[in-house]
């Protein structure tokens, strides 16, 4: 098995690479026991790589962890064209580090067991999604006037609004305590 990263290949032994579709979904059922469910879409693709580095050839591990800490312009993590059979399957053409790279060794063998994760960009369902047109937005309205923003002054040729009798009292007794300037 081979993978290659923009052409480079990932050096080690017992190359093993698992790829994961997560498909999102949400629970509809409430506090019964229906199992009713509603589709939220499909999530990135990963690959989850594992393999065996032995410590003598130290620099495969470097040259991993030189790849994982890759940043492309604007510090965004570099996006890799990848090659590998189960990439292929999965239809996994460019991928990112994600997660995490771990390197521990091994209690038998003179070597590291080295495991990450690569996470799809630009998947085929992202770009449908760009390309499809996004929902209008519709102007809502409701019977009735229209409110007034409340830095809207009476002399811009507003009237004020008909006092009934009893705010009118009390707006006398308003202007009486504390008269306008």
């Amino acid at each position: 098995m081979t993978l290659l990263l923009d052409g480079q290949k990932v050096n080690g032994k017992s190359l093993r690479v698992t790829a994961n579709l997560r498909i999102e979904s949400g629970d509809m059922s409430g506090q019964t026991s229906n199992t009713a469910s509603s589709h939220k879409g499909f999530k990135p693709k990963a690959l989850t790589v594992a393999l065996l580095i032995p410590y003598r050839d130290r620099t495969h591990l470097t040259e991993i962890m030189r790849l994982a800490e890759a940043t492309a312009d604007g510090g965004q993590l570099k996006t890799y064209r990848l090659v590998n059979d189960t990439a292929e399957a999965f239809g996994v053409r460019q991928v990112q580090f994600s997660d995490t790279v771990s390197a521990r060794e091994d209690d038998n063998l003179s070597a590291w067991r080295v495991q990450f994760t690569l996470t799809e960009k630009l998947s085929n369902p992202e770009r449908v999604e760009t390309r499809r047109p996004g929902n209008k937005v519709h102007q809502q309205g409701g019977a009735g006037g229209g409110v007034a923003h409340p830095s809207a002054s009476p002399e811009a040729g507003d009237t004020a609004p008909e006092l009934s009798g009893f705010e009118s009292i009390l707006k006398r007794v308003d202007d009486y305590l504390a008269p306008a300037p």
